[in-house]
């Protein structure tokens, strides 16, 4: 059932249950108020005729109003599924005693019956999606919501067509009544007793983001529609269609009334019109789905208020059961085949602090205010105006809503960028424009807006480009000074001599700030001049390098820029990463993981170029990438997806939407000639050959630690002449391994393993890790011997291995004092990193004693390309801090 659910309803396996759960529970509550509806409605126009149904109307949208203020203040303790188990019992008692009521000939059960049924619909529109909503999120809900609606369609109709064949069987209209409360009563007890097996995780009372009660009275509301469009937009998509629809009711009750004169025959049209709508409308809710990705929600919003538009343009000049025919079918068909799923969505976009709100206010109340209003106008203006004159107020309100609805759509993605910006920290507002920062490809995007991306070279800190002759620069852009490096490099801002460029893009990867900034300043006074070779440039350079290119690029105002080459190599690395961490699940094993954690970490570095790569045409990337890490992801995919030009949306979205990974991978390989029958040996061979040495030698070490095979040699000895150095020991490694030769593991490896061990290495990469083991030095104290002495500089920072240290006040004196004692996992010499200051105390080995020694300048250094350390260190003093004050 649930290959089936992934392969052909793309459902996938983490959503399957919850899917089944809700999907049952609407199917069986639909097929049951559909015989509901069929009796009710017959009974009533028959009995009462349509000239009562605005009157019903009113009385039902205050009735709504009054049930809808108790059901959300009982909903502050109780979560939607109780609520909704709790009411369908109720109604399942009530029903039966209805029917008693019915066989003693009391003509007051149908009114309340009608009462009870459109009741209902309120209900069942306000709690069943709330609870859909909490079930999927937006992007799922593009998916997932149009076949939950067509479990709720193809309810309604098995129970239209059942509704004339049960009145046989049962012999008589009556008893359908003890039907519907029997099945009310049955799926209330299952929601009641499996619901908080799906919705353990969803708060009942209404909550801010901090946790507070939040209420919103109804003077907000006119802020709130003036702040968020999208509240504005569902609240008149609340508003209109729910004064249209009692128009439209009443007068399809006018014409179905005069041409079908008995109740036999009115039953039995309606049972099979409906029936046959609502099958229809469920065979194209399994295109739906397709139609949203392929024009996407806002445009597919604008049928709903067309139609409806063309059917009261219509109906003053054909009213008949033709036209009444049509407008009940395609407004049905609209409405729960492409409108309904798509406001469902749109609920799941709105600001997370308004949703709780959003949900009873916009679906409840506002829906009633539109049902009353529809119908007061009705029976304020049946006097004056025949039932087809009404068509005409509709006619304008339609196009009044239809207006709202193209503004909507205009507006689209800044409504997205809204929801999402109010969680993000807008760095616009705090700090000047940077050109680049020293940090890795993964590091976050620095900000721009759309005005100032050609200027923001001109904000810059202004500082006049030295003027040096071009034939002296570009022999001191090799020099060792730092200094003297990037004062040549600047001086090409001016000269802009050809003969630079190579090596300015080459300084680009320098360690020293200062020199990657004056490269990118000078590489940026070029312009279009060099914008090819930094095209070029761009597919092969190291991570950084093409981080930094691309701020050139963008800094520089190049348009013209030919972004799909890069992109496409980005992309398709990306899916081929994928493909090799699924196959490398086969094997376990220490080395197999480092490989696939440095693969996954890999594909994080594609997705920050390829949004840096997309800042320089949209402004906004930066914002999206953020929000992609954040409980906004979803609304950020869906920006991305409408920012985005659409050829590029079938490459990138499958890789940031939260699908599972084997439906990442076949969206990959649609697109891309990757792999097609991968296996272990295959794709540890083709990592062997990755431009990356780090994935080199950690493929590599694979080979050696878990397929020391003989069938792997060519691949291994390969590599022995790596330009790597610790490519060719590991190397050396896997060979040894493979001939059975004795020998130790590579103390690359050996340090990688440790360093991640040490809390302020947390969170950090293969990648990261090697680079620090590259500069680290291994030291041995042996008992006794002094690491950091009290009151004289130190400059390292050691991080124990092994042994035991302990920390000494006034070590050597009389008044020796021991403070603490630590041992492996623990470092030393942090603070004077920081204060500058002599250390306080003295650190003395009690055994023998091995350690990395770090020295406090390399670590700077690596603290500006890996500011994740950083964060880490701000988290170890913090509980540093708390220890001495709790």
């Amino acid at each position: 059932m649930k290959q089936f659910l992934e392969k052909h309803l793309k459902v996938y396996l983490h959503e399957a249950s919850k899917f089944i759960w809700i999907a049952w529970i609407c199917f069986a509550i639909f097929l049951v108020t559909a015989i509901f509806r069929n009796y009710v409605d017959t009974a009533f126009l028959k009995r009462y005729g349509p000239n009562y149904i605005p009157y019903m109307l009113v009385i039902n949208a205050i009735l709504t109003f009054f049930v809808m203020g108790v059901i959300d203040r009982l909903g502050r303790k109780f979560s939607d599924y109780i609520l909704l188990s709790a009411f369908l019992g109720l109604y399942g008692v009530l029903v039966t005693l209805l029917f008693f009521t019915v066989k003693a000939d009391l003509s007051i059960s149908y009114p309340i019956l009608y009462q009870l049924l459109y009741l209902l619909d309120s209900v069942l529109l306000v709690y069943l999606w709330n609870i859909a909503g909490d079930l999927f999120d937006a992007r799922q809900g593009k998916r997932i919501f149009p076949l939950i609606t067509a479990g709720q369609v193809l309810g309604t109709t098995v129970g239209s067509f059942l509704t004339r064949p049960l009145t046989v069987l049962l012999r008589g209209e009556d008893p359908v009544l003890l039907v519907f409360a029997g099945i009310s009563l049955a799926i209330a007890v299952y929601m009641w007793r499996t619901g908080s097996g799906f919705l353990s995780h969803v708060k009942p009372k209404i909550q801010t983001v901090r946790g507070v009660a939040k209420t919103i009275g109804l003077t907000e509301v006119p802020r709130l529609i003036k702040e968020y469009p999208i509240v504005r937009y569902l609240v008149v998509t609340g508003l209109i269609p729910n004064i249209l629809l009692p128009i439209f009711f009443f007068q399809f009750s006018v014409v179905a009334n005069s041409t079908f004169h008995s109740e036999q025959s009115l039953i039995s049209f309606l049972s099979i019109f409906r029936g046959t709508t609502t099958l229809v409308t469920f065979v194209l809710l399994f295109f739906m789905g397709r139609m949203y990705s392929s024009i996407g929600l806002a445009n597919s919003s604008i049928v709903q208020p067309l139609n409806f538009a063309v059917l009261f343009g219509s109906l003053p000049l054909f009213f008949n059961i033709f036209v009444a025919a049509y407008g009940q079918f395609s407004t049905i068909l609209i409405q729960r085949a492409i409108a309904g799923p798509v406001n469902k969505i749109l609920y799941s976009i709105i600001p997370s602090d308004l949703q709780a709100w959003s949900r009873t206010f916009i679906r409840g109340s506002v829906l009633k205010v539109g049902m009353l209003s529809g119908s007061l106008t009705m029976i304020f203006l049946k006097p004056y105006l025949a039932p087809k004159s009404l068509s005409y107020i509709a006619f304008v309100l339609a196009l009044y809503w239809l207006v709202e609805t193209l503004n909507f759509r205009k507006h689209y993605t800044r409504i997205l960028k809204q929801v999402i910006a109010e969680k993000q920290v807008d760095f616009e507002q705090i700090e000047a424009v940077r050109p680049f920062e020293g940090a890795g490809a993964t590091a976050e995007l620095g900000s721009a807006t759309v005005a100032n991306r050609v200027e923001e070279s001109v904000e810059m800190p202004e500082r006049a480009a030295p003027v040096m002759d071009p034939e002296i620069a570009l022999k001191l852009l090799d020099d060792e000074n730092s200094l003297t490096r990037a004062e040549a490099a600047a001086s090409f801002a001016q000269s802009k001599d050809m003969r630079a460029v190579r090596k300015l893009i080459q300084l680009l990867e320098d360690t020293d700030d200062d020199v990657r900034q004056a490269a990118i300043e000078a590489l940026m006074g070029y312009g279009e001049l060099i914008l090819p070779f930094l095209e070029v440039s761009l597919l092969e350079a190291p991570p950084r390098t093409k981080q930094a290119i691309l701020e050139v690029i963008r800094l520089s105002g190049l348009t013209e820029f030919e972004i799909v080459p890069f992109l496409g190599k980005e992309l398709a690395q990306a899916y081929w990463h994928l493909i090799a961490v699924r196959d490398l699940d086969r094997i376990e094993g220490m080395s197999v993981k480092m490989l696939k954690d440095h693969l996954l970490a890999a594909n994080e570095e594609h997705l920050s170029l390829i949004f840096y790569a997309l800042w320089v045409y949209h402004t906004d990337m930066r914002l999206m990438y953020q929000a992609l890490k954040s409980e906004s992801a979803s609304i950020a995919v869906e920006l991305v997806e409408n920012s985005i030009q659409k050829e590029l949306s079938p490459y990138l979205i499958p890789l940031i939407e939260d699908i599972p990974l084997n439906e990442k991978i076949e969206e990959g390989r649609k697109l891309f000639p990757l792999v097609r029958k991968e296996t272990p040996e295959r794709v540890v061979t083709f990592l062997v050959e990755s431009d990356d040495p780090i994935t080199r030698m950690l493929a590599l070490f694979v080979i050696a630690e878990q397929m020391p095979e003989y069938s792997f040699l060519p691949v291994v000895e390969s590599r022995l002449s790596d330009d790597q150095p610790h490519v060719r020991d590991i190397a050396d490694y896997a060979l040894k391994r493979i001939l059975h030769e004795d020998i130790t593991m590579p103390d690359i490896i050996d340090k990688i393993n440790k360093l991640r061990t040490f809390t302020i290495f947390e969170g950090m990469g293969v990648r990261e890790l090697h680079a620090i083991s590259s500069v680290i030095s291994v030291e041995t104290f042996s008992p006794g011997e002094v690491l950091i002495k009290q009151g004289e500089e130190n400059s390292s920072i050691y991080l124990i291995v092994s042994g035991q240290i302990t920390i000494y006040e006034k070590y050597g004196t009389d008044e020796q004092k021991a403070k603490a004692t630590v041992g492996e996992g623990a470092f030393l010499g942090e603070l004077s990193l920081f204060t500058r200051m002599p250390p306080n105390a003295t650190c003395v080995a009690d055994v023998v004693t091995e350690a990395y020694v770090l020295r406090h300048h390399q670590f700077q250094e690596i603290m500006k390309v890996y500011p994740q350390i950083g964060i880490n260190l701000c988290r170890f003093f913090t509980m540093k801090l708390r220890q001495v004050a709790y």
